[in-house]
């Protein structure tokens, strides 16, 4: 018997007893289905995940200001003030650009802390404005969606200048034209000169959410502004003193990234009286999160898995229940010349194609369940070619394995014993 005729008869076979089939296929599609759908998800997220890491910038090291447990502070018990002093200086950002031949931009940052106000007067509670330089849209891989960026000239001659945010510019002008608008940050006025969007969205990578920033040149906020920032609490004024928030280094080459940040982590130790910083390695974030994820899939697939071995168990009952049903069958073909491996291969393959049909059936399942959960959650999901194939290879692969020794059990059959029965 040739392979074609051999799958003839088994499917004929299956579709004399329908009930039974389809419930012992049910172990194969919910394992199909579970293996399939965690994968979708899994997928998905790591995408995700990893796509906002990227966002981030592989070539990029951001060391940022901590506040440390127990902060230095110059206390006046009189006046109940407090002055925390911590956090990244000037000097460590003169220290990267004179230091690191490697370095492309190295850029700091300062959050003003300070209240703004839109041209009509109205406070607008939620956004930051922030103190940088012109490199810094390079370093964000962002782009100017109307006018300009901040230019080095803001900074040397103190301009009065600022650049928006994409949804800082709807929240501060709604549908009024930007360019033609200025912003009041505590006394001073700053002409809008560019609408900045940043279509990565990395905040939920530890990124900054920078569409909502108002940017002002570093230099005219700290002729205005100082390092000092006061706000009251209970009755009592707090204040801290920070130079720069974070610095973003962005290296020439993605290789030298990791030997870059353990060098700035040796500076730093040895220039900071205590652990006023961070530094957060997109490169090392995606690494650590692709191997955990990794492992996560493995752990999950393997648990799916458990369900095709309740249904690959199920198959092989039922192929020994049919080995038995159908002894005169197997003795009527040995009489006329079927070979033991004729019969061996005839019910591997009924198994084969009855796993591969679940299998076809739990990848629907699966991919249904997928898109479910991407609806229902809001979860990001990923359902590729690669995934549906390996559900349906591991689903025949099996019915092979469980229906080896129903096969071999029919394959011993004596024929003349089995139509003497008969």
């Amino acid at each position: 018997m040739n392979l074609r005729d051999a799958v003839r008869v088994a499917l004929l076979d299956l579709a004399l007893h329908k009930f039974r089939s389809a419930l012992a296929t049910l172990g194969i599609i919910f394992g199909v289905a579970s293996v399939e759908a965690m994968m979708s998800i899994s997928a998905g997220a790591e995408h995700e995940t990893l796509a906002r890491i990227a966002a981030l910038g592989v070539d990029n090291v951001i060391i940022r200001s901590v506040k440390p447990a127990k902060a230095e502070t110059n206390q006046r018990d009189s006046e109940r003030q407090y002055i925390a002093e911590y956090g990244l200086l000037r000097r460590d950002l003169e220290h990267v650009r004179r230091t690191f031949p490697s370095v492309r931009f190295a850029v700091g940052q300062r959050n003003t802390r300070i209240d703004l106000y839109a041209s009509n007067g109205k406070l607008q509670p939620g956004l930051s404005v922030i103190a940088t330089e012109a490199d810094y849209l390079h370093v964000t891989r962002s782009r100017i969606s109307r006018g300009r960026f901040l230019c080095p000239l803001d900074n040397e001659r103190l301009r009065q200048v600022c650049v928006v945010g994409s949804e800082a510019a709807r929240k501060l002008f709604a549908y009024n034209d930007p360019l033609a608008q200025s912003v009041r940050v505590r006394e001073t006025w700053y002409k809008v000169v560019g609408v900045l969007d940043n279509a990565a969205a990395a905040k939920d990578a530890g990124g900054d959410d920078i569409n909502n920033y108002v940017f002002i040149p570093i230099a005219t906020a700290r002729t205005h502004y100082g390092d000092l920032s006061m706000r009251q609490d209970s009755g009592s004024f707090n204040a801290e003193k920070i130079q720069l928030d974070s610095i973003s280094v962005q290296l020439a080459d993605p290789d030298l990234v990791i030997p870059a940040s353990r060098r700035l982590e040796n500076y730093l130790k040895q220039t900071h009286k205590q652990k006023d910083y961070e530094l957060l390695v997109p490169l090392e974030l995606m690494r650590q999160k692709a191997a955990t994820q990794r492992i996560f899939t493995v752990v999950t697939a393997s648990i799916a898995s458990i369900s095709l071995l309740i249904g690959g168990i199920g198959i092989m009952n039922i192929m020994l229940a049919n080995v038995s049903e159908r002894r005169q069958e197997i003795g009527t073909r040995r009489a006329i010349g079927a070979t033991r491996k004729d019969i061996v291969v005839q019910f591997v393959l009924e198994s084969a194609t009855l796993t591969s049909l679940g299998g076809a059936a739990g990848v629907v399942v699966g991919y249904g369940l997928a898109r479910f959960v991407s609806h229902a959650a809001a979860w990001p999901t990923s359902t590729t070619w690669e995934s549906a194939a390996l559900g349906l290879g591991v689903a025949c692969g099996a019915g092979i394995l469980f229906g080896l020794w129903p096969a071999y059990q029919a394959a011993k059959v004596n024929p003349i014993e089995a139509l003497r029965a008969g």
